[in-house]
């Protein structure tokens, strides 16, 4: 059914908009915000989670994506991006050629149960650049690679750079999650109201 499990998809949709807002704030104007990016890097690391909004730690970290979310689906045309849509569309498609290559799943889930063992004792910086020498050794093998527009100061920072190829990495976990929950381009087109109406339950749950 068109309408099963619209609650969960939301949820990793939000994750997926959180992405793609941290990737875009981080390259244009430097802005990292380490709570905003939490969530985003435990979604990489529960990859045998059953639990969908424990994957993102809980509901209440993915505030700023479920905001940014409703404004992309629900908003006018000039609270739009078109940067935001570049990406997801590009995540789109580096989550396609991942699951057709067995030998990189394979690759990345042996990566993450290495990193997962030692991540406790890690800050989250460190975790960011452990991630992504990951996506650097996978994902980012894959052609066209994502290309990421912002400035330069900002994008050759190391630290920054770091930053974004986690979250990137977080935005085809995500994407693969969205579509193992049932979700689809074409569900998200016709169902936009179902989902701004269950962003506003989380919303609101959030708030009081």
């Amino acid at each position: 059914m068109w309408n099963d499990r619209i609650d969960e998809q939301t949820i990793a949709l939000a994750g997926l908009y959180q992405a793609c807002q941290i990737v875009s704030k981080i390259a244009w104007n430097g802005e990292y915000n380490e709570q905003e990016l939490a969530p985003l890097i435990n979604c990489i690391i529960k990859i045998d989670s059953t639990n969908t909004e424990n994957i993102y730690l809980d509901v209440s970290k993915l505030e700023p994506g479920l905001v940014y979310f409703r404004k992309q689906i629900v908003g006018d045309i000039f609270t739009r991006s078109s940067e935001t849509r570049r990406y997801i569309a590009s995540l789109n498609k580096l989550s396609d050629t991942l699951m057709s290559d067995n030998s990189c799943i394979n690759k990345i889930q042996l990566l993450l149960k290495n990193f997962s063992e030692k991540s406790e004792s890690m800050t989250t910086d460190q975790k960011t650049i452990e991630l992504s020498n990951i996506y650097q050794q996978t994902l980012s093998k894959f052609e066209p690679r994502i290309v990421v527009n912002g400035e330069n100061k900002f994008l050759t920072d190391e630290n920054h750079s770091s930053r974004i190829r986690t979250a990137l990495f977080a935005g085809v976990r995500s994407v693969i999650l969205w579509r193992q929950l049932g979700g689809s381009k074409l569900k998200l087109l016709f169902l936009k109201g179902r989902f701004s109406k269950q962003i506003d339950k989380y919303l609101d749950s959030i708030t009081n």
